[in-house]
């Protein structure tokens, strides 16, 4: 779920982002085998799964490709598999002779997001709208050592790197493809407005991806080498009633992370959070500006401290660093700026606290998504796992949701929450489901009826079990689960 191109974004991506297709350094690594990835029997152990309402299966398979994503790289030593896969920045990079056109400027992720969930009827069973988000205006050193990357897609706003793209907030994501996906969108010219336009008037409702479609959006947190950094953890339950801002800035619990190993198992007092604003209305374009000044309290706790064997991590070496491009760069060191006050240095730590992992492997999609958690084997995002000798790294120790669009056993028509508290809730509310948010995905896409949207008229709540033929859907083309075609598509003459 990501934002619209812009004429001025779009030129500053041609200098900061790699040629079509990702670095050209890494070698490609597919999903590996081993991990049920489009295997047949398990293909039909998930569709009878889905029609009999069995979690168990489903999740199961979740798991699996949860652990298969984060194994380790060949085509990039010492990163995991995805990051070898080309990102939706170069999916949806203009080619050279296309003509492009003026549109709105653009935002980070977490500002598009809250945008287009606007529109929610207020007589709805369940209020949710989250009419106020934080605002992180680019800190001062940022914009110096980066002016390219900070100035030329929008106010308060950082291009999208060659492997990092730009949330809005300290977590540091990137949209991945796997091979098989990346190339249809080029071939299909799906990554054009006129293209969606062009289906849209010959009356296809559905564009279908090919099963071999992966798509995974990861979340880093920058942990500094030296000292103990301060990681928000979630520990409550989902209300699907609140609707309001939960992002993890409002959290309470604070993990604390020593890279040296020697404060492992004890308390230390933590901090993070600067720079950032308190909530306020969703920035809006042209502009994008923080209409409050008044500064979120900086959050300090005392947190256990756990070692990086904990997490999936990654020590940016002087040659990572060197690999980056100036928007990648402007990105890692903004959210370690917000985070700690301080810049991202070589030798410094990227740790995973978040993973959506989306397959087109069956026709209703396998959606699940998985966070760290210090809590990894209580609760109900903590069972069924497989026993998995092969995989490496503690991908037990993170917790996992599954969004195949089975009914709530509540209500035949409703869907349980099912949601990342990373990634949704700082643009979401709480009462969502992931298969009920991107079943909607589509053209033209817009905050009111006749569009898709998160949420508009048409189609109000969001935890009701939807198919692809209702009539919600009747005056758009579904683009298949994919929010990032439509967020993304590039518009031309």
């Amino acid at each position: 779920m990501t934002r619209t191109s812009t004429v001025a974004a779009t030129a500053a991506l041609l200098v900061l982002a790699t040629s079509v297709g990702g670095d050209a350094a890494l070698a490609y690594d597919p999903f590996p085998p081993g991990y049920g990835y489009l295997n047949a029997n398990e293909i039909r152990a998930l569709e009878k799964a889905v029609r009999d309402g069995d979690h168990k299966t489903v999740r199961q398979h979740g798991w699996k490709l949860w652990a298969g994503i984060m194994q380790p790289s060949t085509g990039a030593p010492g990163w995991p598999i995805w990051y070898t896969w080309p990102n939706t920045t170069a999916a949806f990079a203009a080619p050279p002779n296309l003509a492009l056109t003026a549109s709105n400027a653009r935002g980070s992720l977490m500002q598009l997001n809250a945008r287009l969930s606007a529109g929610q009827p207020a007589a709805t069973p369940i209020p949710v709208n989250v009419k106020n988000v934080p605002c992180y205006p680019i800190p001062a050193p940022v914009v110096k050592d980066y002016p390219n990357a900070t100035s030329k897609c929008g106010p308060n706003n950082i291009c999208d790197g060659k492997h990092f793209q730009f949330n809005g907030d300290i977590m540091i994501p990137t949209e991945s493809l796997s091979m098989p996906g990346f190339k249809w969108i080029r071939s299909t010219r799906i990554y054009e407005q006129a293209k969606l336009n062009e289906l849209r008037q010959k009356g296809v409702k559905d564009i279908g991806l090919p099963p071999p479609y992966v798509v995974t959006k990861h979340m880093f947190w920058p942990v500094k080498r030296d000292g103990i950094s301060a990681i928000p953890v979630w520990n409550k339950k989902f209300n699907p009633a609140d609707p309001n801002y939960a992002g993890y800035e409002t959290w309470s619990d604070l993990v604390a992370v020593d890279p040296s190993g020697k404060s492992v198992g004890t308390k230390a007092t933590v901090s993070y959070l600067y720079g950032v604003l308190q909530l306020q209305p969703a920035p809006q374009p042209p502009t994008n500006a923080c209409t409050n000044q008044t500064p979120f309290p900086t959050v300090t706790a005392s947190a256990t401290v756990y070692p990086l064997k904990d997490f999936y991590y990654h020590q940016v070496t002087q040659a990572d660093w060197d690999s980056f491009d100036e928007a990648d760069k402007a990105i890692i060191n903004a959210a370690s700026y917000w985070a700690y006050n301080a810049p991202f240095k070589v030798n410094d730590y990227l740790v995973t606290i978040a993973t959506h992992v989306n397959t087109k492997e069956i026709p209703t999609w396998a959606l699940q998504s998985a966070w760290w958690s210090d809590a990894p084997n209580t609760g109900p995002y903590a069972q069924d796992r497989p026993k998995l000798p092969q995989a490496k790294g503690p991908w037990d120790h993170y917790l996992l949701v599954d969004a195949y669009g089975i009914a709530d056993p509540k209500g035949s028509d409703r869907l349980p929450v099912a949601t990342n508290p990373y990634i949704e809730l700082v643009i979401h509310p709480m009462g969502t489901d992931c298969n009920n948010c991107h079943i909607r995905a589509g053209w033209p896409s817009a905050a009111h009826g006749g569009t898709a949207s998160y949420q508009n008229p048409d189609c109000a709540e969001l935890l009701q079990k939807l198919s692809p033929n209702n009539t919600c859907f009747d005056k758009i083309t579904r683009t298949d689960f994919q929010w990032i075609i439509p967020d993304r598509a590039i518009p031309s003459k």
